[in-house]
């Protein structure tokens, strides 16, 4: 042959020998005796490797079941069992889907062992029953919905004593169960083989042979299907570990995505009421339970729990009647730190309550119960879900908590700041009336300008005070502090029967509230000398005030059409203190130049240019 023995060359003449034979219509018996002297010359013949091979490409070849069946023993030759199992062993591991295994065994079993009926009954741990998932020769309209108690009818005292039983007359047998839906009444002979696992020792199922005729099988046969039946338990467990493990891991993605949506619905409102609302839904559908409820504990002391919220899902459950022995359980998994699972009795019903803490990093916020009428089968799984939801849960509480005491801190101080501009307001109304009242008392006295212009300044720096206590605080608009600056000047300030027109251009520049304050002061000084000086004297005129942006300055402009400036007037020599005080507040607190000169015709012009800390609000 020109190889040595098991080589891959002999293993590949001995499969296209195999399969060659089977296109001849020879049967598996005559394939393996040519096997047997064609290799005896390499050493070959007795090797089971090299004969597994001429078996595989027999089988491989295409449906032996005439060549099988047509025979009076299949299985009467060490090399027909051979062949056999190969088959089986072949359809089993063929696929990793458990239906489609089984279908395929039980055919192959039917063929190979000449039989007339094969079945597979599969053994279900939790519920202590066979049931009924693949056959030929029975009724299809049985499988999946047969199920047999363990240790009824043969199969099932096969299954519960783990041993294998031959039954020439099924119908005689004490434990025969007359089962119509299974359509087993044609069949005389029945043998029933164990599928377990030996390491561990754990029971699969029950692999079922019927003939209609009487037949007595042979201790080799039953060798044979007792080999064939640890093959089979083997390729079930792993067909069963497969679809579990893809299951599970299809399963496990989806919880995932649950989790990442129900942590994101959680951290999206600061509403504590809606916090909770949402993390007692979530908690429910996530662990599959019955309902669910978040306890807190508080920050001030550790002293008593309070019931948050509270969700209920469909199950009737009196959780009222529960809350003792639930606060003693979330009151000892808060204690600890460790999940903890009990069970608790409410009438006849026994729930199972799992409390699982939430911690933050500084402290435990409370815990969340879910509650159930079955220990999960996934304990695990759903315990490792429910615990990254409890620390996402965990986090949004303390949030929602810290923004509501930050509401209630804002509160405070705003109705306190409020108070506090209301008393100055008020302080600064009194003194300017005080001073009014001075100057009244001698107007024609050398100090009743002086007081007057405090009096102005001083109600100046109130509209400003009355302005910023309606807002924000923070900032204002610069054309709403000249408006109310214009008023007050036109209310105190205006001669009586004058005809003079007080005009402030709108503008959308914006100032922080201690610009407004040093504004305030500097508009009403040069709105007041404009009325007073320049328009003043002939009864008639007009003042406009106008704001616009220059870069990142803005420009502050005060004209008048009035008498004009002095010919030999100089800002720097003649200023008296009312330009002084303008003058220090535009350069040290505005950081900003201070220009007065004429207009382009009659009348003078004050420029204030400075730095604009706040932007333009957004259009």
């Amino acid at each position: 042959m020109g190889a040595g023995p098991g080589s891959a060359a002999t293993l590949h003449v001995a499969e296209e020998l195999g399969r060659q034979r089977a296109l001849a219509g020879e049967s598996v018996d005559a394939a393996l005796t040519i096997a047997l002297r064609a290799f005896t010359k390499v050493g070959a013949a007795l090797d089971p490797v090299v004969l597994g091979a001429v078996a595989r490409g027999y089988a491989g070849s295409g449906p032996v079941t005439q060549d099988v069946r047509g025979a009076g023993t299949p299985l009467s030759s060490p090399v027909a069992r051979l062949a056999a199992l190969h088959r089986i062993n072949q359809a089993a591991t063929t696929t990793l889907d458990l239906a489609t295994m089984l279908r395929t065994v039980v055919a192959v079993v039917r063929d190979t062992t000449a039989a007339d009926s094969c079945s597979i009954f599969l053994y279900e741990p939790e519920s202590a029953t066979l049931t009924l998932r693949a056959t030929v020769g029975l009724n299809q309209a049985a499988v999946g919905r047969v199920r047999l108690p363990l240790g009824t009818g043969i199969t099932g005292q096969a299954a519960a004593e783990r041993h294998l039983l031959v039954v020439p007359d099924a119908r005689v047998h004490p434990a025969y169960l007359d089962y119509p839906l299974i359509g087993d009444r044609p069949y005389t002979s029945q043998v029933s083989v164990p599928l377990a696992l030996r390491s561990p020792d754990r029971l699969v199922g029950v692999l079922n042979i019927l003939t209609i005729e009487r037949r007595d099988f042979e201790p080799d046969e039953l060798t044979f299907l007792e080999t064939a039946a640890g093959e089979i338990a083997i390729a079930i467990d792993n067909a069963r570990l497969y679809s579990e493990t893809d299951a599970q891991l299809r399963r496990r993605i989806s919880q995932l995505g649950s989790l990442q949506q129900m942590s994101r619905a959680v951290a999206s409102t600061l509403d504590l009421p809606e916090v909770l609302r949402l993390i007692t839904r979530q908690a429910v559908e996530l662990a599959q339970a019955s309902a669910a409820e978040i306890y807190r504990q508080p920050r001030q002391t550790r002293q008593g729990l309070e019931l948050l919220a509270r969700h209920v899902a469909s199950d009737p459950l009196d959780l009222d009647a529960l809350h003792a022995e639930v606060v003693r359980v979330v009151d000892e998994a808060i204690e600890s730190g460790v999940s903890l699972r009990r069970r608790l009795r409410e009438g006849n019903v026994t729930w199972h309550v799992y409390a699982v803490p939430m911690l933050t990093g500084r402290r435990a916020v409370g815990a969340i119960c879910v509650f159930d009428r079955d220990r999960p089968s996934e304990a695990q799984d759903v315990q490792g879900m429910l615990h990254a939801f409890s620390d996402a849960a965990a986090i949004a509480i303390e949030n929602a908590e810290l923004y509501e005491e930050a509401v209630r801190g804002m509160t405070r101080a705003s109705t306190l700041l409020q108070e506090m501009h209301h008393r100055v307001r008020n302080n600064l109304q009194t003194v300017a009336a005080l001073l009014s009242m001075q100057a009244r008392r001698g107007p024609e006295a050398d100090w009743a300008d002086p007081l007057l212009e405090a009096v102005g300044r001083i109600r100046s720096i109130a509209v400003v005070h009355d302005l910023l206590s309606g807002s924000d605080l923070k900032e204002t608009s610069l054309d709403s502090v000249a408006r109310h600056l214009v008023d007050e000047v036109a209310a105190n300030t205006l001669p009586p029967g004058a005809a003079i027109r007080l005009v402030v251009e709108p503008s959308d520049i914006r100032v922080s509230s201690r610009q407004a304050t040093v504004l305030a002061l500097l508009i009403n000084e040069f709105v007041s000398n404009a009325v007073r000086h320049g328009v003043g004297p002939r009864g008639i005129g007009e003042v406009v005030v106008s704001a616009r942006r220059l870069g990142n300055d803005a420009l502050v402009t005060v004209r008048d059409d009035g008498v004009g400036l002095a010919p030999d007037f100089d800002p720097a020599v003649m200023a008296g203190l009312g330009l002084q005080i303008a003058r220090t507040l535009v350069e040290v607190d505005l950081r900003g130049t201070l220009e007065i000169g004429p207009t382009g015709g009659q009348g003078t012009s004050v420029r204030v240019r400075f730095p604009v800390i706040m932007p333009p609000p957004a259009s």
